[in-house]
């Protein structure tokens, strides 16, 4: 599987949903992710893949989808762990 696939994973076991019903565009309104589930499925995914995703990478107040948690996990994979900023 690979990360996108596998962050999809975490999100929907995380709510209870089948990961078929999850995709890159689904919007947390859709999921019925609020800012606390956020940062929830954040850290389980920090620890996941051993990663730390800094508090101003990721804006839970603007963020709306998925595929936003997902483009801030390549940026910081890609950066060796750790990115400052969105």
């Amino acid at each position: 599987m690979d990360i996108n696939g596998e962050i999809i994973g975490i999100i929907a076991g995380y709510k209870e949903l089948d990961p078929a019903t999850v995709c890159a565009e689904s919007t947390f309104e859709e999921l019925g992710i609020d800012s606390l589930d956020a940062i929830d499925i954040v850290y389980e995914i920090e620890e996941k893949f051993g990663v730390q995703v800094p508090q101003d990478a990721l804006d839970l107040n603007t963020a709306q989808r998925v595929s936003d948690i997902l483009a801030v996990v390549e940026k910081v994979r890609g950066s060796n762990g750790q990115v400052s900023g969105a």
